[in-house]
């Protein structure tokens, strides 16, 4: 066998893992929704899905795992090296002109391609929200989330992910999605995710062109 054969190989059953488990993530999210936490077995789960009580526990601890799902893995590849590559043109310990509109662009695919629906999320948001014992769990997967996306940043921007620059950006980015997130999942909502999105970030625009910069700490007068 070919070192080129034995690549695609592993990268094949790489593949497989991971539809695998985003399928066990979906399943769960979509039972969850419907009957609540406590209303489905991991046996139902597993049946849902196609694959056998053991195979479920080589992914997931427990049911609430699979539930909150694993941030790193829900980003899809091929958006991920889109957005990467957009910042390659970015010059050296710079952050790129264009990162804000990619973000957008980058949150806007993410939130085209979910395979719940919105009423299925909405659902879902308050199954999580009545088991009170998730919410260790969903805070450590929000801090999951950043550190994925910060790691994404890093490799865009060329920077190391303690930047300041770089938590700036996370910072804002987590702030703008919580901010569209809910407006875009409210029941009465008819705007799509991208207008919600956009219009927050250019009302966060707005606000800091308006303003001046502070002047860098070593430039202060000491006395």
């Amino acid at each position: 066998m070919t070192d080129s054969a034995s690549t695609d190989g592993v990268g094949l059953r790489e593949r497989k893992r991971t539809a695998t488990k985003l399928a066990i993530i979906t399943a769960a999210r979509i039972l969850t929704a419907e009957r609540g936490f406590s209303g489905y077995t991991v046996e139902e789960l597993c049946e849902k899905v196609g694959i056998s009580r053991r195979t479920f526990f080589n992914y997931f601890p427990a049911k609430e795992d699979a539930v909150l799902g694993s941030p790193a893995d829900e980003i899809p590849a091929d958006l991920a090296e889109e957005f990467i590559a957009r910042g390659a043109s970015s010059g050296r310990d710079t952050i790129s002109p264009s990162l804000l509109s990619d973000f957008v662009d980058f949150a806007a695919a993410m939130m085209d391609r979910m395979v719940m629906s919105r009423d299925q999320m909405v659902q879902l948001k308050l199954a999580v929200a009545a088991e009170p014992r998730l919410l260790e769990k969903v805070l450590h997967g929000s801090q999951e989330a950043e550190e994925a996306f910060a790691t994404l940043l890093s490799a865009r921007e060329g920077l190391p992910p303690a930047d300041p620059r770089i938590q700036a950006a996370l910072a804002l980015f987590t702030a703008l999605a919580q901010r569209a997130g809910p407006a875009f999942f409210d029941p009465g909502n008819t705007r799509p995710y991208r207008e919600i999105l956009s219009e927050a970030v250019n009302a966060m625009h707005e606000v800091i062109s308006a303003v001046s910069p502070l002047p860098h700490p070593s430039s202060k007068d000491p006395s």
